[in-house]
């Protein structure tokens, strides 16, 4: 079996990117369904295929069908899914394969492990692709199929996903939150957030060649408190940020001490 034709269910960021990536890579998208008709109607359009809102009215001849909505409604979606003996994913990085069992689907998992948006092309070919599935056949034909968009495949379980998925959240989404309140203090005092960037990239060089810890800078590694006494006071106006301020100083002291 090769996996030549896909339908999605779900029409978001993922799904978006997804689809792009393999129509690009000469796959053959057969529909997309999403419960609401502009989304389903949006992405069919960017891919060349069919759209549906009704789960029954979804083709029962595709090779595969991906799985790509919220966490909180695979487990419903999957039940009202009909087309038995289908070879199915779905693309979460915290929900295991669990999430199928007692269904009657072949089934697996793929999933991108990047920040994706419907308005930026995401460009496949450097990002982790991890997959699973219930055999070793099903897993081969997903690795086979992650291939045709990234050079990077790699057979992740379903406990290290979600551990992985963990690690994300610190590594990309509560970064950006950080970045976030950085913006929000500089534009407070007229400055810009691109005086910062060097910083970040710099930061970011140093953390694919060492550990983090071991490059870790800054008042609280060198546990100043002075310093940080000083932050403190600074941001007496703004208690959400002092809070986070001190949690994240507090880790940087205890993660030193540990790795000393």
């Amino acid at each position: 079996m090769m996996i030549k034709t896909i339908v999605f269910i779900g029409a978001g960021n993922v799904a978006t990117q997804l689809g792009l990536a393999f129509k690009e890579a000469g796959f053959e998208i057969l529909q997309v369904y999403s419960r609401t008709g502009k989304s389903a109607t949006l992405l069919s359009n960017k891919l060349n295929c069919f759209a549906t809102t009704d789960i029954k009215k979804i083709v029962t001849h595709a090779d595969l069908y991906i799985f790509s909505v919220k966490d909180s409604a695979l487990s419903k979606i999957l039940r009202d899914f009909e087309v038995d003996n289908a070879f199915a994913v779905h693309t979460s990085g915290s929900i295991g394969l669990e999430v199928f069992r007692g269904l009657k689907l072949r089934y697996g998992v793929f999933y991108p492990l990047q920040t994706l948006s419907k308005s930026v092309r995401a460009d496949f070919e450097k990002i982790p692709v991890c997959v699973e599935a219930q055999d070793v056949k099903h897993l081969n034909l997903l690795m086979r199929m992650g291939k045709k968009i990234t050079r990077n495949v790699t057979h992740v379980n379903s406990q290290q996903r979600a551990v992985m998925h963990v690690a994300a959240v610190f590594a990309c989404n509560f970064t950006n939150h950080l970045y976030a309140i950085a913006d929000d203090l500089m534009e407070k005092e007229n400055l810009s957030f691109d005086l910062l960037f060097p910083l970040i990239e710099e930061t970011l060089r140093k953390v694919k060649n060492h550990k983090p810890y071991e490059v870790q800078t800054g008042p609280a590694v060198r546990n100043d408190k002075e310093i940080m006494q000083k932050h403190l006071q600074q941001l007496a106006s703004l208690p959400a940020y002092q809070k986070i301020y001190n949690f994240i100083s507090k880790s940087i002291i205890e993660t030193k001490k540990r790795n000393s």
